[in-house]
């Protein structure tokens, strides 16, 4: 594991902490590579450590009353995972799975809670990074529940190829199942959509591989929902 401060991808809270802290940070500090699949908290359990997400793809995802699985949120390196749990609750409320082989950084909560206490800046760079995400699932609320399901599918693939991959090319590495669960539909719904996309000529695709082929008329139905 290097050292945190020449981290290349190392969070804006992480770049106020003193040389001190920063030493606290990296002694109670782990670096883990998990493969697809592998979990990186689960619901239900016990919080021990916040992780951070350094390379890689993540899914949050959490069961609902049925039982069903349901995907909240796609994550990119960079990203806190299980935040939320040590300044309000002591057990996970959400799951977090790798989607693609990923490299985690697992901190001692206990350290984290004393780097927040020391580090004024610290702790205003982590508030900041929770009312981004705040804000983002207060977007998605309103788009999962007033958009049908071709403008839903629409705003997954400008997703994943505007902000993931930056490219027109792009891999989408989930299940047809994990992508229904992350679009708020069936998965014989999302086959439909994509069809229907396809048949119009605004994608190509081959399984998991997608092309937009007309990026302003998929925008076109992002917006129209």
């Amino acid at each position: 594991m290097e050292p945190c401060e020449l981290c290349a991808i190392r969070s804006k809270a992480v770049q106020t902490l003193t040389r001190d802290e920063m030493s606290l940070h990296q002694q109670n500090c782990a670096e883990v590579v998990l493969k697809p699949g592998e979990s990186i908290i689960k619901e239900g359990l016990l919080s021990s450590h916040i992780a951070f997400l350094k390379s890689g793809l993540a899914k949050i995802h959490k069961k609902g009353v049925k039982g069903t699985d349901q995907i909240l949120k796609i994550l990119q390196p960079g990203s806190y995972i299980g935040m939320q749990t040590i300044l309000v609750n002591k057990i996970h409320q959400y799951s977090a799975s790798a989607i693609e082989e990923s490299t985690v950084c697992y901190i001692d909560i206990y350290t984290f809670k004393e780097l927040i206490t020391r580090n004024a800046n610290f702790a205003n760079e982590l508030i900041l990074y929770l009312c981004r995400d705040e804000l983002s699932y207060f977007e998605r609320f309103v788009n999962v529940h007033q958009k049908q399901i071709d403008g839903r599918l629409a705003d997954c693939l400008i997703y994943f190829s505007d902000i993931i991959n930056e490219s027109r090319t792009f891999t989408i590495p989930l299940s047809r199942n994990d992508l229904a669960a992350l679009v708020c539909a069936t998965r014989e719904s999302v086959t439909r959509a994509i069809k229907d996309l396809v048949d119009i000529g605004t994608i190509k695709v081959h399984g998991k591989e997608f092309e937009i082929i007309n990026y302003d008329l998929l925008k076109t139905i992002s917006e129209k929902g």
